[in-house]
């Protein structure tokens, strides 16, 4: 398998960026350009997601949610707000971008 798409599958399956360190440890400093914003979307998401199940779980156990299915997932519905859609874009485009870059990376080094 050439290099460059071993470093893909790394970017791909693992994380955004990781497939840079494979290609050449030069290429870390590129690398990282998208580690960090992927990082950051995965900790907000986590964040987000944590709070929401708090609430939900909070308000289950107080009695102000029933216990239906169809509440549970109109008070979800609801907890959204446009900058997760906006964390989730920016996250898809950095796991997007350091796949292409990876494979344009290592077939411009001749793998």
């Amino acid at each position: 398998m050439k290099a460059s798409t071993k470093a893909a599958l790394i970017s791909a399956l693992i994380f955004p960026g990781l497939g840079h360190l494979f290609l050449r440890p030069a290429r870390a400093l590129r690398g990282l350009l998208f580690m960090a914003p992927a990082a950051l979307v995965a900790s907000y998401i986590v964040r987000q997601v944590l709070s929401v199940s708090l609430q939900v779980l909070g308000d289950l156990n107080s009695g102000a949610l029933a216990a239906d299915p169809g509440a549970i997932m109109a008070r979800l519905d609801a907890a959204g707000s446009p900058a997760d859609n906006w964390m989730v874009l920016l996250g898809m485009l950095c796991w997007v971008g350091a796949i292409a870059d990876a494979l344009w990376l290592g077939r411009r080094n001749g793998d």
